[in-house]
């Protein structure tokens, strides 16, 4: 799945990996994302958003901020 990514969609998802963003339990926050992946948050976020729309991404509504994590 990962291998048809490019970019900086393939930035996140990597980032992603490396800090554990792997189920809903260990989601992350948009700034650690942010953090690790060393690109602007707007970017981040519509990398995100397209990340949801293939499916391999999951938002988690949390009580102040959105958590993210691969499916």
């Amino acid at each position: 799945m990962a291998e048809e990514l490019s970019g900086n969609i393939k930035k996140v998802y990597d980032a992603m990996v490396k800090i554990g963003a792997m189920n809903e339990s260990k989601s992350k926050g948009i700034e650690d994302i942010v953090r690790e992946a060393r690109i602007p948050k707007g970017v981040v976020a519509n990398s995100l958003t397209e990340l949801m729309k293939k499916r391999i991404v999951k938002r988690k509504v949390g009580e102040k901020t959105a958590k993210y994590y691969i499916l």
